[in-house]
């Protein structure tokens, strides 16, 4: 399972995070699953419900982390020390929302007037020389610069706020702003390793999607949206992308569990036995 590495080690491999989430979840999988389905159905209760759904993500993650610090909880315990900040995982959802909604405009903004800019000096220069065809150049670089900025400014964002709900569910004593600023400042110099976290999680889930989400979009597309046949396979589509949901949700809170934890081995000290 788990053994002592050294005291003071370097950075988990992006790799190692997933497997280790992998296991940890692995082992207990009935607890996570159990979790992972209540969360869910929350989410169909507004507003509480989604306060319910917010709390479960961070306890799964708390318990991804007490299992790497050798000090495991079940998840009534976990439940008993996240449970009094149920709306305040809420409130970091709404928080979140307001940054990327913010952080949208403020990009879109920021590449339409690199864009003009782009447009407005390389066109008149490549246009004079090389006519219509600088144009067309012009353009399809202005397209790519605006579209770089707009989204690696958001992946960037979206990178230092991965764990934004983790801090909350470990540490006593903080608010939900609080959570998204230990995220942010947790996150520092170390983007490119948590995006490659991301990406490698997202493959692991990769081919689940693929069997009961993308693939029978497909099929669906082949049949008459009149016909009975298409309504009944319709809901058993449904039924099914609800269950690979429940089943993928505790593998990324585990995930986000594994990585706070290296997080805050490498910046402050802490022991990492994995």
């Amino acid at each position: 399972m788990i053994s002592d590495a050294t005291s003071r080690p370097g950075p988990i491999s992006p790799g190692n995070v997933v497997s280790a989430a992998l296991r940890i979840y692995r082992d207990q999988f009935k607890v996570y699953f159990s979790l992972s389905a209540r969360a869910i159905l929350w989410v169909l209760v507004p507003v509480y419900g989604w306060a319910k759904y917010a709390m479960h993500t961070g306890l799964m993650a708390r318990m991804a982390y007490q299992t790497l610090t050798n000090e495991p909880e079940t998840a009534r315990q976990a439940q008993k020390q996240v449970n009094p900040k149920m709306w305040s995982f809420l409130w970091i959802g709404f928080l979140l929302a307001f940054i990327f909604i913010a952080a949208y405009i403020v990009f879109a903004i920021v590449s339409g007037v690199v864009g003009f800019i782009m447009a407005f000096v390389v066109g008149g220069l490549l246009s004079s020389v090389l006519g219509e065809t600088g144009i067309i150049i012009t353009s399809i670089l202005t397209g790519l610069i605006a579209l770089g900025i707009f989204f690696i400014g958001l992946l960037q964002l979206a990178s230092r706020l991965f764990i934004a709900e983790v801090p909350l569910a470990m540490e006593d004593g903080i608010g939900a702003s609080d959570s998204i600023g230990r995220s942010w400042s947790l996150t520092k110099k170390s983007i490119g390793r948590i995006q490659l976290v991301v990406l490698a999680t997202y493959l692991v889930t990769l081919p689940l999607m693929l069997v009961t989400n993308i693939l029978p979009q497909l099929l669906l597309l082949r049949m008459d949206p009149t016909s009975p046949a298409y309504a009944l396979l319709n809901i058993v589509l449904i039924v099914v992308s609800i269950a690979a949901s429940i089943a993928v949700l505790p593998f990324w809170q585990a995930a986000k569990g594994v990585l706070y934890y290296d997080l805050r081995s490498r910046r402050e000290g802490a022991d990492l036995k994995i």
